[in-house]
């Protein structure tokens, strides 16, 4: 199945469980993937580019909680974790190992919290 058939599936799953946050980041990746096909016309997308969308996505969530810890907006800096989980979810399972490698390297599977919270993918 393909990366954004599964990514579709994913966002009919979130719709029934009802689960908001997860709704929205599936809806802002499709989002960028859409602007991205519309960016390579008249080819069609590759699994590449969405690989290449997805990293584009998580590396702004990262920028994004930096410069709301350095602001100290601790709300904003859970809320981006949260989001930044759930599309690193998005494609964990559907990313053939390969490339997961080149997406998320090991010491990003972990993003520690000055709370002593840990998120773990």
């Amino acid at each position: 199945m393909a990366i954004k058939e599964q990514i579709m599936n994913d966002m009919k799953t979130a719709m029934r469980e009802k689960n908001q946050l997860k709704l929205d980041s599936i809806r802002f990746l499709q989002a960028a993937i859409k602007n991205r096909e519309i960016e390579v016309r008249p080819e069609t997308i590759t699994e590449e580019d969405v690989m290449s969308v997805i990293k584009k996505m998580v590396k702004q969530r990262k920028e994004s909680i930096e410069q709301y810890k350095t602001a100290a907006r601790q709300d904003l800096v859970d809320k981006k974790l949260q989001s930044l989980q759930s599309s690193k979810l998005t494609c964990l399972h559907k990313c053939p190992k390969k490339m997961l490698k080149k997406l998320l390297p090991l010491s990003s599977l972990k993003q520690k919290h000055h709370q002593s919270k840990t998120w773990v993918l």
